[in-house]
């Protein structure tokens, strides 16, 4: 009876071991994306507005000849653009990426994304996000710059509807230089004063974007970089699940939530090359 329960059991044991085999081997593969690829390192290149040959150039504005270089330069050596919402869609799930990825975003949402940059993004399969000033796309004058230089709520709608942009909020009314330098705190202000200043400025946000139609991605580009530790709190409260700096650093980018909070980015000033834009690629 011994020597049967023995026999018993060892066949239990063996099966067991067999069935913990096939598990794993099921495993390896059918989860590979989530479970083998653990990271990847994000670029994000940060344009602001396009001008056509002979334009003026600074440190906010490029020509259609640089990005055209840039976007060249980037296909040349394995780089490949991606949606923020892929990106994000990543962390959560573990969706792939490439095995290079570069998220390209064009800040202020300036009417020349739409006449200048759109062009180049459908000639090189490419895709970027905008980073949308409120104030600006409503036309409202909101002391710090002219609406006529920026896209209008409809021509917003169009850039979406080429399924090469997507959008994110750069605030509603705080990209501005006042006694406030964006979402900072004033040295006076009490928290739970600035909390409803900061809400009141997401709701209107909000307000707009859904009265156009227009869907946004709940991502956040701190206006001029400026970051603020009460401002990162009550975004993420509030369903922000990225959030951007100017701070020109790599991402890494893993299955961790927070590693979406205060991505660096770096300027493509007008001033510089395509060399050295790629020069930085390959040091970091």
């Amino acid at each position: 009876m011994s020597q049967s329960k023995n026999g018993i059991w060892g066949m239990v044991f063996y099966a067991a071991v067999l069935l913990a085999l096939i598990g794993l081997l099921c495993y390896g593969l059918v989860a590979p994306a989530y479970a083998q690829e653990d990271s990847r390192t994000l670029p994000i290149l940060m344009y602001h507005d396009i001008v056509p040959e002979g334009g003026l150039l600074d440190d906010y504005t490029a020509s259609v000849a640089q990005l055209e270089a840039d976007l060249q330069a980037l296909a040349q050596e394995g780089w490949q653009t991606v949606r923020l919402s892929e990106v994000i869609t990543y962390v959560r799930t573990g969706t792939p990426l490439p095995e290079k990825p570069v998220l390209l975003v064009f800040d202020d949402g300036y009417r020349s994304i739409l006449t200048q940059a759109l062009p180049l993004l459908q000639k090189y399969n490419a895709c970027a996000v905008v980073s949308v000033i409120g104030a600006r796309a409503q036309g409202i004058a909101d002391g710090c710059d002219t609406a006529g230089q920026y896209m209008t709520w409809q021509e917003l709608s169009q850039a979406v509807a080429s399924g090469r942009i997507e959008l994110q909020s750069h605030s509603a009314q705080l990209h501005v230089y006042r006694t406030r330098k964006g979402v900072q705190l004033l040295p006076e202000e009490t928290a739970q004063a600035y909390e409803a200043m900061l809400l009141s400025d997401m709701e209107q946000m909000d307000q707009w974007s859904r009265a156009a139609g227009i869907t946004m991605l709940r991502a956040f580009a701190y206006p001029y970089g400026y970051v603020e530790p009460l401002a990162d709190a009550l975004l993420q409260r509030q369903g922000y699940v990225a959030t951007m700096t100017s701070e020109p650093h790599l991402n890494l980018i893993t299955h961790d939530a927070a590693c979406l909070y205060r991505l660096g980015r770096l300027n493509r000033s007008g001033l510089i090359s395509t060399e050295t834009l790629m020069a930085w690629l390959r040091e970091e």
